[in-house]
């Protein structure tokens, strides 16, 4: 069974997991490999789902979207970590536990790379720009996705006034 919860912890729905579907042993893979790598694409390939699944639990479940934002924001130190490893030219951070993330995505990740020094030139520019945006982002300052502009309560009243004024007039009198 799977509890879905709203935002301050009371259960919405509670449902049969499907089998073969999005359970807990696959979440856990999943946020283990997305905080070891900050790929998206590899935790869903290392959990053997697909990636609409994950989206879907992020949004019907508030714990795993909060679980999701925590293991961005570990990979994303993580990443910082290594970044300031590589410019200071010494390796002192802590290693994954191998265990807990899947090996290949591991393997293939940037920040394995800068902890090995086998980063190329463009790879430790692609990470250092990512590492600015995701602060920016934190900070306020930009989103990493487009910029939406919420309707006060006013526009929205308006807009339904002025619906629900075109819908009487196609109504017509009665």
């Amino acid at each position: 069974m799977e509890a879905i919860t709203a935002g301050n912890k009371r259960v919405l729905q509670v449902r049969r997991v499907r089998s073969g579907g999005f359970d807990k042993a696959k979440r856990k893979r999943f946020l283990d490999t997305l905080a070891a790598t900050c790929n998206v694409t590899s935790a869903v390939r290392a959990a053997g789902v697909a990636q609409s699944s994950c989206y879907r639990a992020r949004m019907r479940d508030a714990a795993f979207a909060a679980a999701w934002e925590e293991a961005i924001a570990t990979g994303y130190q993580r990443l910082e970590e290594a970044l300031l490893d590589y410019a200071l030219a010494r390796v002192v951070g802590e290693v994954p536990d191998p265990a807990a993330a899947d090996p290949e995505a591991l393997a293939q990740s940037p920040i394995t790379a800068l902890a090995e020094r086998t980063i190329s030139a463009s790879d430790l520019h692609f990470a250092v720009g990512l590492l600015n945006r995701q602060r920016a982002a934190a900070e306020g300052k930009v989103t990493l996705g487009r910029r939406v502009k919420m309707a006060s309560p006013a526009e929205t009243d308006a807009a339904l006034r002025r619906k629900l004024d075109q819908l009487a007039r196609r109504m017509g009198p009665k």
